[in-house]
């Protein structure tokens, strides 16, 4: 099916992209990063940085969180701020980030010297690499954003903030697992409650590496009938990528942007999906282009989002400890959507390892959705 006459149609209805979407009445909020045109980190605040620095501001019992990278000042007075009001909280990290970085080791030693507990993975060849915090056991803010100067301000990345407490304690098992039973990677205990409905909404959310959050996606790659865009920092998942040239074979059609950097790794599946005849752009911007996220059908019966910390490689899916969640919605499709089509469309021709159809396929124009 080809989709140019519902990408006119959608597209036509206003003419700039809003950084974040109200997505149900009360549940959601989406952040997308805007830095195409950064050419540098910034000490300036951010939207995206902003609405975690306000979740943390209003705690008022506790904040849970799961970081991997820090250097985000902003990030660490929030924290300070909250423990020295009284809230209880506590921090689990990766131990090489916490020890090894000389960029994130002097953030993590000013809360651990402020009395804020923290706990680490301490295991070697595998990381701790979520991104996620649980602000008073109701909100969670999760997704590719490392609490750094870059990832807010240069790179590229994608957060939500969810109002659920359904959905804080399924993230709360998680953590604990991770801060009060020492249980990383491997040693943790799969989770058995996979999918919630929050305000209409279907979410389902997998955490690595104990709940096959790999698997998951290939189920919902298989079950494409129109589009799959994605934006991603490594792909190496060798299944994966036979996932996608097997869609494209039936005529769903698929565009991808991929970090330069990641494509450049040794394992990177780029160069296969280009061979079959992808328009894969590989981004040429300073930063990072760090998302981890996939849209599928976004204006067909069933649109869906796939975003979280994880990665689609084998350290992601089988050792990583990583969150991964699916959103079954049309407004979220529709904003990761257009937030897609800004890069794509921002980065010229020449980045592409194959020809782009063009005006059958893109005749749009981006829009506000509120």
């Amino acid at each position: 099916m080809r989709i140019g006459a519902s990408c006119l149609m959608v597209g036509l209805l206003a003419v700039v992209l809003a950084p974040r979407l109200n997505a149900s009445a009360n549940s959601f909020v989406l952040y997308f990063t805007h830095n195409l045109a950064a050419t540098g980190t910034s000490p300036d605040t951010t939207e995206m940085e902003q609405a975690l620095i306000d979740l943390l501001d209003s705690a008022q019992v506790s904040v849970d969180a799961a970081i991997y990278g820090f250097n985000r000042a902003s990030i660490r007075d929030a924290l300070l701020a909250a423990h020295q009001r009284g809230v209880a909280v506590r921090i689990v990290t990766d131990d090489e980030a916490r020890y090894s970085s000389s960029t994130y080791v002097p953030y993590y030693a000013a809360l651990a010297a402020a009395g804020i507990s923290i706990v680490d993975d301490s295991r070697p060849g595998s990381l701790m690499h979520n991104k996620f915090f649980i602000i008073d056991g109701t909100v969670v803010w999760t997704g590719s954003a490392n609490m750094t100067d870059g990832d807010f301000t240069l790179n590229h990345n994608n957060t939500a903030v969810f109002t659920s407490p359904a959905l804080a304690g399924l993230y709360t098992t998680e953590f604990e697992q991770m801060f009060v039973d020492h249980r990383f990677s491997t040693a943790k205990l799969p989770q058995t409650i996979h999918t919630i409905t929050d305000d209409g909404v279907q979410i389902e959310l997998y955490f690595s590496p104990k709940n096959n959050a790999g698997d998951a996606m290939l189920e919902e790659v298989a079950a494409a009938t129109d589009t799959i865009y994605f934006s991603i920092y490594f792909l190496t998942d060798d299944h994966l990528r036979d996932a996608l040239i097997a869609r494209a074979a039936d005529g769903v059609v698929v565009r991808g942007v991929w970090d330069r950097l990641g494509a450049s790794n040794a394992y990177s599946d780029d160069e296969a999906l280009c061979q079959v005849g992808m328009p894969i752009k590989f981004e040429n911007l300073p930063g990072l282009m760090h998302n981890k996220y996939m849209v599928i059908d976004p204006n067909g019966p069933d649109p869906r989002v796939i975003t979280g910390s994880m990665n689609w490689s084998a350290a992601g899916d089988e050792s990583n400890d990583e969150n991964l969640l699916i959103l079954h919605s049309a407004a979220e499709a529709q904003a990761y959507y257009q937030s897609f089509m800004e890069i794509y469309n921002a980065l010229p021709a020449e980045t592409s390892c194959n020809p782009d159809p063009g005006s059958e396929y893109w005749l749009y124009v981006p829009f506000v959705i509120r």
